[in-house]
């Protein structure tokens, strides 16, 4: 419906626009080729362009599961401002220290192992992790703690394949 209005439009200016001309008293070819000619500007002026040239280009659609990762999630879960980092963050934290002190023969839980958690992670850093505030340094040093405590199931894997086929590099020798 819009095109025949626009359509309409240009039509009745480009008409008026040689009834002006025919009143000038001007030759016929000269009015049909000007009415035609102001038309057609009417027209082009009347086109609505996109204002984003990419708005006809193709796209993937994106997938409609689609939540956000966890590394985003956590991200966000980092307060800069205040210095701290909430509950999604040292539950995370938590749980991998746990699975890792667990791989050294260390119970968390267990009171008389507390000496033996604060040497392997560092003083006071897992009451740190269950206490109220947990701070970016908190967080900084429960990353290093995990990081000298070594590897998660993917690195045992790693190890036992080196240990299989001693003439493939590892997948750290590989992408460095």
């Amino acid at each position: 419906m819009r095109w025949l209005h626009a359509l309409l439009m240009a039509a009745g200016v480009g008409f008026l626009a040689g009834i002006g001309l025919a009143v000038l008293r001007v030759q016929v070819e000269f009015v049909w080729g000007w009415s035609v000619l102001v038309a057609a500007v009417v027209l082009l002026i009347g086109l609505r362009l996109p204002d984003d040239p990419r708005v006809d280009a193709p796209r993937l659609p994106d997938p409609p599961d689609y939540i956000g990762s966890d590394v985003s999630r956590l991200a966000w879960a980092i307060n800069m401002h205040t210095d701290t980092a909430n509950e999604a963050v040292t539950r995370r934290l938590r749980a991998t220290l746990r699975r890792r002190l667990r791989q050294q023969g260390v119970d968390v839980d267990d009171p008389r192992q507390a000496s033996a958690v604060d040497r392997m992670l560092g003083d006071g850093l897992w009451g740190r992790l269950n206490g109220r505030r947990t701070t970016v340094a908190d967080v900084r040093a429960a990353l290093a703690a995990a990081e000298r405590l070594g590897g998660d199931r993917g690195d045992d894997a790693a190890r036992r394949d080196a240990a299989q086929d001693p003439e493939r590099p590892s997948q750290r020798e590989s992408t460095s």
